[in-house]
C-alpha cells in the first residue's frame, strides 16, 4: 500500500506546487557576481519583492516537469513551444507561490502542530483518496486509510504528506481570510436562475450592411486623413532590426551516425548469440515501447512507415531483422507471430531502435568552431563577419525587419538571443549562442527607429474602414424606415413585404445564450428580455448590422421548480464568485509587486 504512495509522490509534489491550495516556500541562496553589463547578479533569474531566484533551482524545476511530461507522453522529443510553455508554467507558480508566502508571513497566518495532525487523520488530501488501496468499490475508505496511518512501519512515508498539510493549511487560511466576506443574496441566485432558464423566442429583420452597393459610397480623401489623424498610435511602428547569422548545425557527424550502425550490428549478434530481447531493448530510443520489450503488438499494412512494414512483413516468425533504416532511425525487428483478420493480414513484432544522435565529442567540435568564428569576426570589429564566414565555409542569412519580443523570421522563439538582439547597438556581434540542436552566431545588421506607416501604405485598408462604416450606416437608415412604417400602422409583416426584406425567426433562446442566425449579440438579447409578447423594438445597433426583432413568445420560469433549483444554483453561483473574487485579490497582490523577470536573458 505505502509502495503505491511513494509511486505517486513524484506526480504530486509538481501537481501540489502549482495548486492554488498549496504553498512551497523556496529559499534562495544569495551568492553570485554581478553582470557588468546588464547589473544582474549572476545566476539569479527573478526576483520577487527582494526574494531572490536562482537560475539553478528553476531550471532544476523545469527540468523535472519535462521529465514528467517525457514519461506521460512516452517520448524525448519535446517541441520548443511546448518546453517555452513549461518554463512560463513554472515561472507563473514561483511567483505565486512567493507572493503567497509572503502573504501567509505578513497576516502572521501559521499551521500549528495540532492542525497538521487533525487533516491528516480526518481529511486526508485529494491526492490520497484518488489511491486505489485506500479505496473500497470506488471509493475512498476511511477504515483502510486509518489502518494506514496507524501502521508504525509507514511513519517514514507520511512524512512528505504531512510537509504539504503543513504548506496547504495556511494556505487554506489565507483563502479563508480574502474570500470570508463573500455573500450572495437571494435576488442575485433569482437573476441568475432566470437568465439561464427563461427563454424568448422572436422574428426580426436584419439589415445586413454588405447587401448595400458600394456604388453609392463615397470616401473622401480629407475623411482618409482625418481618421489617419486621429487613430495615429495605431498606425506606430515600433522599432526593428535585423540580424544577420550563420548557423552551426548539431547535426550527427559521419562518424556519428557510423558509430550507430556499428551499435545496431553489434546488438543484432548479441541477440543472435541469445542475449535476451527485453533486457537489449533497455537501450532502445524509442520511450514508447523500450520499458515493454519493444513490443509494438498487432499491426496491419499502412500502420507503419514503408522500410518498417517490408521488412516486418517478409520477415519469418523468430527471425532478428536489421538493422532498418528509416526516417526514425535503425531497426532491428523481431517478428513474434502472424495472423489473419479481417481480411487482412497482421503480425506481430517488437523492434529495437538507434537514433541517429549528435555525440558530445561532435558538439564540443561544434562550439569549437563557433569560438573560432566569433573570436576572428571579433578581431575585425564585426567589420569582417561576410569575409570570415566564407573563409570558414559558412553561409551567411539575414533576416527581414522584426520587432522586440517577436518570431525571429528564419531562427524562431528564442528569448535569450531576442533579448540581446535589442540590448545591444548597431554591429554587435552575439557570442556563440545555442537554439535546440543548433549554435547561431549573429550580427545585427540593422535598426530601423519607431517610427508611423506612411498614410500612403495604410489607405487603402482605411478606405475599406469607412466605406464598411457608411455601409452599416445605411443599413440603420433602411432600418429606421421600416420602423417608421409599422410605427405608422403597418404590422411587421406588411412593412417586411413592401420593403421586400425577409422576416426570420430565432427559437426559443436564453439571455445568455446563442441566437441561431445571430450568434451571441447582448445587444439583441437584451432588447428581447425587455420586450412583451407582440412588442417591436427600436431599431438595434448590433454586432454584424441593424435589427428589428419583435417577441412572439415567452417560456416563463415554473415557480414550482424555482425553490429546488434555487439552492444548488447558490452553491454554484458562490463558488465562480470565490474564484472571481480570489483571482481578482492575486492580480491586485501581483500588480503591486515588485518583480524583476531575468529569464530572458538565460534562455
Amino acid at each position: 500500500m505505502m509502495q503505491t504512495l511513494r509511486k505517486y509522490m513524484k506526480h504530486i509534489f509538481w501537481v501540489v506546487s502549482i495548486a492554488f491550495i498549496a504553498t512551497i516556500v523556496f529559499s534562495w541562496g544569495m551568492g553570485g557576481f554581478k553582470d557588468k553589463t546588464s547589473g544582474v547578479e549572476q545566476g539569479i533569474i527573478g526576483i520577487i519583492n527582494g526574494r531572490k531566484i536562482q537560475y539553478q533551482e528553476y531550471a532544476q524545476t523545469v527540468s523535472q516537469r519535462l521529465d514528467l511530461l517525457k514519461e506521460e507522453q512516452g517520448t524525448t522529443d519535446i517541441p520548443e513551444y511546448r518546453i517555452q510553455s513549461i518554463r512560463d508554467e513554472v515561472w507563473e507558480s514561483m511567483v505565486q507561490n512567493i507572493l503567497y508566502a509572503q502573504e501567509i508571513k505578513r497576516l502572521g497566518i501559521q499551521a500549528t502542530p495540532q492542525e497538521v495532525v487533525f487533516q491528516l487523520r480526518n481529511n486526508p488530501p485529494d491526492f490520497i483518496r484518488s489511491i486505489e488501496q485506500f479505496q473500497t468499490d470506488g471509493q475512498f475508505d476511511m477504515t483502510k486509510y486509518q489502518q494506514a496511518l496507524s501502521d508504525p512501519r509507514n511513519y517514514d512515508q507520511w512524512i512528505p504528506v504531512e510537509n504539504i498539510l503543513r504548506g496547504s493549511i495556511p494556505m487554506q487560511k489565507l483563502q479563508q481570510y480574502v474570500l470570508s466576506t463573500i455573500r450572495i443574496t437571494d435576488e442575485e441566485v433569482r437573476d441568475a436562475y432566470i437568465k439561464e432558464n427563461q427563454k424568448v423566442n422572436a422574428k426580426y429583420i436584419f439589415f445586413d450592411p454588405t447587401n448595400v452597393s458600394l456604388e453609392n459610397i463615397e470616401v473622401s480623401d480629407s475623411e482618409i486623413k482625418t481618421y489617419y489623424e486621429e487613430r495615429s498610435e495605431e498606425y506606430r511602428v515600433p522599432e526593428k532590426r535585423k540580424v544577420e547569422y550563420v548557423v552551426f548545425e548539431g547535426k550527427p557527424s559521419a562518424e556519428d551516425s557510423s558509430q550507430i550502425w556499428e551499435d545496431s550490428y553489434d546488438i543484432l549478434q548479441r541477440l543472435k548469440a541469445g542475449v535476451d530481447f527485453e533486457e537489449l531493448a533497455k537501450e532502445s530510443d524509442d520511450e514508447g515501447t523500450k520499458d515493454r520489450g519493444g513490443d509494438l503488438g498487432f499491426f496491419g499494412k499502412g500502420d507503419m512507415v514503408k522500410p518498417f512494414e517490408e521488412a516486418a512483413f517478409s520477415a519469418n516468425i523468430r527471425d532478428f531483422i536489421g538493422p532498418v533504416e528509416t526516417q526514425h532511425g535503425l531497426h532491428i525487428i523481431q517478428v513474434l507471430a502472424r495472423k489473419f483478420e479481417n481480411g487482412e493480414t497482421k503480425v506481430h513484432a517488437r523492434h529495437i531502435l538507434l537514433k541517429f544522435k549528435t555525440s558530445p565529442e561532435t558538439y564540443d567540435d561544434l562550439n569549437n568552431k563557433a569560438d573560432y568564428f566569433y573570436d576572428e569576426v571579433n578581431a575585425t570589429k564585426a567589420k569582417q563577419f561576410a569575409k570570415v564566414a566564407e573563409q570558414e565555409g559558412l553561409t551567411v542569412q539575414e533576416t527581414p525587419p522584426f520587432q522586440e519580443g517577436s518570431f525571429i523570421p528564419g531562427i524562431g522563439m528564442v528569448s535569450r538571443l531576442n533579448y540581446l538582439v535589442f540590448r545591444e547597438k548597431l554591429n554587435y556581434v552575439s557570442p556563440p549562442t545555442s537554439t535546440g540542436e543548433n549554435i547561431i552566431v549573429f550580427r545585427i545588421s540593422e535598426i530601423q527607429k519607431p517610427q508611423s506607416r506612411p498614410l500612403e501604405e495604410v489607405e487603402s485598408s482605411i478606405r475599406n474602414i469607412l466605406q464598411r462604416e457608411k455601409q452599416k450606416d445605411k443599413s440603420g437608415e433602411l432600418c429606421r424606415q421600416v420602423w417608421e412604417k409599422i410605427n405608422g400602422g403597418l404590422s411587421f409583416e406588411q412593412a417586411a413585404d413592401e420593403d421586400s426584406v425577409e422576416i426570420r425567426e430565432t427559437g426559443p433562446f436564453g439571455l445568455l445564450s446563442y441566437i441561431s442566425g445571430i450568434g451571441r449579440d447582448p445587444h439583441i438579447a437584451g432588447a428581447a428580455f425587455q420586450l412583451n409578447v407582440g412588442e417591436m423594438s427600436n431599431p438595434i445597433d448590433g454586432e454584424r448590422g441593424y435589427y428589428l426583432i419583435q417577441v412572439i413568445d415567452r417560456t416563463e420560469i415554473d415557480e414550482r421548480l424555482l425553490e429546488t433549483a434555487l439552492a444548488n444554483k447558490r452553491q454554484e453561483l458562490m463558488r465562480q464568485k470565490q474564484q472571481r473574487v480570489f483571482m481578482a485579490w492575486y492580480n491586485e497582490l501581483k500588480e503591486k509587486a515588485d518583480i524583476d523577470d531575468y529569464r530572458n536573458q538565460y534562455f
